[in-house]
């Protein structure tokens, strides 16, 4: 299926308390997870350019899915990603920052369960998070409590290049992402967790895979995205620029995940 053909219309579900979305139809159905205080809107431009169906959701504690009293560990956040899968049927996966984690957890119980891995901005291995990304985390939801648009517009904007911070697509795609957080309460971790306890359990994945990272990010550092290749016997790995999976170089962004998701007969 070209992609020139894919309709941008959606079908919306939920499964198990988890709100998902549906685009395109076909073969191959590929599933996508966002980061942490993310949402479907994150993922999906990562999904639209891809060919096949793709499945966008939400973790429980984000969007319209479910709320998360007790907050979130990767056991479950693997088990809401293979809730969706399961009910979908998919035969790829997609992980972004945090979903990338949630991926990850699922490959170290049952490593064939997908046949194509995408690891996008992936945020964590078998150690927790940094000094400088715990920061990050908590300034975000700090200014998710409060509820301030515009400092959550600010907040969001510090993860974009300088040069591109005052064009009009970044403040209307930005805000419109302040006003989706403003109204959600921050998720929080239920206890100190990791994706992966025993990193040599990922060996056993013969999946292909693509470990996708950037340079310069705290969030997501590029030391992660290294050390998940070489565990992965089957992975590529691709470091963009700064800021290149979304702002700098998206069309290098896209050419990977084609390559990575879809395979080479459509």
């Amino acid at each position: 299926m070209s992609t020139a053909t894919l309709t941008r219309a959606a079908r919306h579900a939920h499964v198990g308390g988890i709100e998902f979305f549906v685009y395109g139809d076909g073969a191959p159905v590929t599933v996508f997870a966002h980061g942490l205080a993310g949402s479907v809107s994150e993922t999906k431009p990562l999904a639209m350019p891809l060919a096949g169906t793709r499945v966008l959701f939400n973790f429980r504690g984000h969007g319209g899915s479910d709320p998360l009293p007790g907050g979130w560990d990767y056991d479950l956040l693997a088990h809401d990603l293979r809730v969706v899968a399961d009910h979908v049927g998919a035969t790829g996966a997609c992980g972004l920052s945090l979903g990338a984690g949630a991926l990850l957890r699922i490959l170290t119980t049952t490593p064939d369960r997908f046949d194509r891995l995408a690891f996008v901005m992936p945020a964590a291995l078998d150690q927790a998070s940094n000094d400088g990304a715990i920061a990050r985390l908590r300034a975000l939801g700090a200014a998710i409590e409060s509820g301030d648009r515009e400092r959550l517009t600010e907040v969001l904007l510090e993860e974009v290049p300088a040069d591109l911070r005052d064009l009009r697509v970044t403040r209307v795609l930005l805000a419109r992402r302040a006003a989706e957080l403003a109204v959600m309460t921050p998720p929080a971790p239920a206890r100190v967790d990791v994706p992966v306890r025993n990193v040599s359990t990922l060996r056993a994945v013969k999946a292909p895979a693509l470990v996708l990272a950037q340079e310069g990010d705290v969030l997501h550092s590029t030391d992660v995205a290294h050390r998940i290749s070489d565990a992965l016997s089957t992975s590529t790995l691709e470091v963009l620029p700064p800021a290149g999976v979304f702002w700098t170089a998206p069309d290098q962004t896209r050419t990977a995940l084609r390559h990575a998701l879809t395979p080479e007969h459509l």
